[in-house]
C-alpha cells in the first residue's frame, strides 16, 4: 500500500528547543492524549532536551533519541522520533503525532517514510519498531503503509489515562525495505 496520491509534500527538520511550545500544544491535542502514554513535562525541560538531541550529528555515531518536525506544505504539522537507538544492536523504534488539523491526508505516513530513510541510510540502522494502540487503527495503518510488518500483541504495554493498553507491535528490517520501495515505485 502506498500513502494516498493527493498526500502534500512532506520533508523533516531537526526539532530544536523553539519547537517546544509546539511539541507541547500537539502532545495536549485529544487524540494525542487517547493513544499515546505522554507524561507532561515542563516547557523548561523540554527545551533542554531538544537542545541537547538537535546537537547530535545524524551519522553512525548517533545514539539515544532523535526529534523531527513534520513540514508539510510548509507548515509544521507534527512529529516524528527515533529512539532508543542502540549502535550495538543496530535498532532504534519510530513514534509518531501528526497535529489533528493535518491528519488524514497522508502526511504521518510521509513522515514515517522519511524517519526510516534517515535510519537506514545515515544511522546504519538495521531495524525499526514502533508499536500503536490495538484501538489506533490510523496509526497502525500508517505502519503497514510504511513497510512495517505486524509482529504481535503486547498485551498491557503502557499505561495511558492511567490504564494499561494492548498495543500492536511492529517491525521493520532494512532487508524488507529495500524491496518495498522497489514496490511502491513500480506503482507509481
Amino acid at each position: 500500500m502506498t500513502a494516498p496520491r493527493h498526500a502534500i509534500p512532506v520533508t523533516l527538520r531537526r526539532a530544536t528547543s523553539a519547537d517546544a511550545p509546539t511539541l507541547l500544544a500537539w502532545r495536549r491535542e485529544p487524540s494525542a492524549a487517547r493513544f499515546q502514554p505522554l507524561r507532561d513535562r515542563p516547557l523548561d525541560a523540554l527545551r533542554h532536551e531538544l537542545e541537547i538531541d538537535g546537537a547530535k550529528p545524524i551519522d553512525a555515531a548517533f545514539d539515544g533519541s532523535g526529534r523531527f518536525i513534520v513540514v508539510a506544505g510548509g507548515e509544521d504539522a507534527g512529529w516524528v522520533t527515533l529512539q532508543r537507538v542502540d549502535r550495538d544492536d543496530r535498532t532504534a523504534s519510530v513514534g509518531y503525532t501528526i497535529a489533528e488539523r493535518f491528519r488524514a491526508r497522508g502526511i504521518a505516513t510521509a513522515a514515517v517514510r522519511a524517519v526510516i530513510d534517515i535510519a537506514f541510510g545515515p544511522l546504519g540502522i538495521e531495524r525499526l519498531g514502533a508499536v500503536a494502540a490495538v484501538e489506533n487503527i490510523a496509526s497502525r495503518r500508517v505502519l503497514e503503509r510504511s513497510g512495517f510488518r505486524f509482529e504481535g500483541i503486547a498485551r498491557g504495554l503502557l499505561v495511558i489515562a492511567g490504564e494499561r493498553v494492548d498495543h500492536a507491535t511492529y517491525g521493520l528490517l532494512v532487508t524488507d525495505h529495500r524491496p518495498f520501495l522497489n514496490a511502491i515505485a513500480s506503482q507509481e
